[in-house]
């Protein structure tokens, strides 16, 4: 193998997309990750990340929706399977469904805002009056 056979392009990779949730607002540290931020990374051969930073609201809405509608996807193809939810045509089975998902996304929703004040919690102790 000649020393030409040897050598190696370089090649850039394109920046990998990645969402974090944020406030904008950063107390006492360096500046606020905002949308379009490109972090680098040490290797050549590693991928940038391109930043996107959406709101807590938005993240939880998200999550409450992409959960309303997985139940009530799964709530359909059960209705349609079985007899258990008792319907005269498609459109009376979806508003069924419709109504027994809202149940299940809340739990959901209560779960993610546990979430989120827990991780408040341990960012501000002082304010629950933990020390």
């Amino acid at each position: 193998m000649t020393q030409e056979e040897k050598k190696t392009e370089a090649t850039t990779l394109e920046p990998v997309s990645v969402t974090v949730i944020g406030t904008g607002a950063v107390t006492g540290g360096p500046a606020p990750m905002t949308t379009g931020t490109v972090a680098t990374t040490p290797a050549p051969s590693q991928p940038n990340l391109l930043v996107t930073v959406i709101s807590p609201f938005m993240a939880i809405a998200i999550r409450f929706f992409n959960s309303y509608l997985t139940i009530l996807t799964g709530l359909v193809a059960a209705g349609m399977t079985s007899t258990i939810i008792p319907y005269t045509d498609f459109l009376d089975l979806l508003g069924k469904c419709a109504g027994l998902s809202i149940a299940g996304a809340c739990v959901g929703l209560l779960k993610d805002l546990v979430t989120v004040f827990g991780r408040l919690e341990g960012k501000f102790p002082l304010l629950t009056g933990n020390v």
